[in-house]
């Protein structure tokens, strides 16, 4: 039977670029994203591939993700990637309680609820949560109170899940990328020239000189995902060329 993952927030940059990576490894792939033709597109260019249509900000609305797993893959999932997420700018003097609230619910309530729905589903199969964080979640920048404390949030949540849930037999990681060549500062809805300084900004600082790519990331968790490395749990990995340790 082919193994099964789910993609939160698998329409672009480091979502879609694991499908199409364990797509093209034969496995059984469920994406999901707030776009209707990002997803259609998607699901036209790898026939046989799933998609839902999915908001973390909505209450409840991973249960038709949950109703998905039972039926169409018989109650089991292999990997569960909680990538949905977005990014703004939360200046302290300007911050307003919706940024605060939006970015717990897309970054740590909605992942909590959906892998607390699918521990049943990953122990059929001795399954692993992968949640992917952030390098703001380790290292300190001004401006991100919202995103940057979602993101820490979810780094400790990975390792109390996985001391919980290992007499289960699942291994829960993260993945704390640093600056990625993603859709997620256009998607934030900044301006072009802010973005570019950005991007210049970030890679000046990135102790290998170069920002990274969605490739960097999917490589890592396809590492997550293998068979070698069965004996990792509870670990947050840096993917950000040294980023987080300057």
């Amino acid at each position: 039977m082919k193994k099964s993952i789910l993609i939160t927030g698998g329409t672009s940059g480091i979502g879609e670029g694991i499908a199409r990576y364990f797509y093209a490894e034969g496995w059984q792939v469920l994406i999901t994203g707030r776009n209707k033709e990002k997803l259609a597109a998607l699901s036209n260019a790898m026939p046989g591939l799933h998609a839902l249509e999915y908001d973390t900000l909505i209450e409840g609305d991973e249960l038709k993700i949950l109703q998905f797993i039972r039926s169409t893959w018989d109650g089991k999932l292999d990997v569960l990637v909680n990538n949905a997420g977005h990014v703004e700018l939360t200046p302290l003097k300007q911050i307003k309680s919706k940024s605060m609230v939006d970015m717990y619910r897309t970054h740590v309530i909605a992942p909590s609820l959906l892998s607390s729905g699918c521990i049943d589903f990953l122990a059929a199969t001795k399954g692993h949560i992968i949640n992917i964080s952030s390098s703001h979640g380790i290292k300190v920048y001004p401006e991100l109170s919202a995103y940057a404390a979602a993101k820490a949030g979810i780094n400790m949540l990975t390792k109390v899940w996985s001391l919980e849930l290992a007499p289960h037999g699942i291994r829960v990681n993260a993945i704390a990328p640093g600056p990625t060549n993603t859709p997620v500062l256009d998607n934030a809805g900044l301006p072009v020239e802010i973005i570019q300084a950005i991007h210049e900004s970030e890679r000046t600082s990135i102790p290998l000189q170069r920002r990274g790519s969605v490739s960097d990331i999917v490589a890592h968790v396809a590492m997550l995902v293998t068979a070698d490395s069965t004996w990792v749990t509870g670990t947050i990995l840096p993917v950000d060329g040294g980023l987080s340790i300057t």
